[in-house]
């Protein structure tokens, strides 16, 4: 089954056609590379790919409910905050789950609410275990010295980082957020 598929893509700018009746199928679990000279339009067509442009004529479709990460060749990070940090903000909606967790846990020394806290803490809970609540720290930790980073590097600010090195960031939140497609764009560039 495909992920991905476009039927004949053409993408022009002006009078210049950058490609034309360009049709694939991207199947599930598929390693590609798009391969060439400068100026065939190799990310052109990946921003057309992910969404980030529109092809003059052709069409994309997508599995339902795919998720799409995208590693552009001059990718823009957000200088503020850490390294560790911008590995926590994958985990934004387990983070929420564990203060929710912590105020179940005072609510439940207040007599009129432990019974509530009590179910609630059970259910929210079990989804936060479910997935991965108690192990999103550990796949930073694995996730960024992985790709390099020293633990000193986790609380640098991310405005410090090197070129190299923040592109290997930006690929480790990437790496963290597991979307289906990955599609990355000159990544050793």
């Amino acid at each position: 089954m495909s992920v991905i598929t476009a039927t004949n893509l053409t993408r022009s700018f002006g009078p210049d056609d950058i490609f034309e009746g360009i049709s694939l199928s991207i199947p599930q679990r598929a390693r590609i590379a798009i391969v060439g000279p400068n100026g065939v339009g190799k990310t052109t067509l990946l921003r057309i790919l992910v969404g980030e442009d529109s092809p003059n004529a052709g069409s994309v479709q997508y599995a339902k409910d795919l998720t799409i990460g995208y590693l552009p060749q001059e990718a823009k990070l957000d200088e503020r905050g850490t390294l560790w940090e911008m590995g926590l903000n994958a985990f934004s909606d387990l983070i929420a789950m564990q203060a929710e967790l912590e105020d179940c846990m005072t609510a439940m020394t207040d007599p009129n609410r432990a019974d509530e806290a009590v179910s609630r803490y059970g259910h929210l809970e079990q989804a936060f275990e479910r997935r991965g609540g108690y192990t999103f720290e550990v796949r930073i930790n694995q996730t960024l010295s992985g790709l390099g980073f020293d633990e000193a590097d986790y609380q640098r600010p991310l405005g410090q980082l090197s070129g190299g090195q923040r592109t290997r960031a930006l690929l480790a939140r990437l790496l963290l957020e597991r979307p289906d497609v990955l599609m990355l764009d000159e990544p050793t560039n």
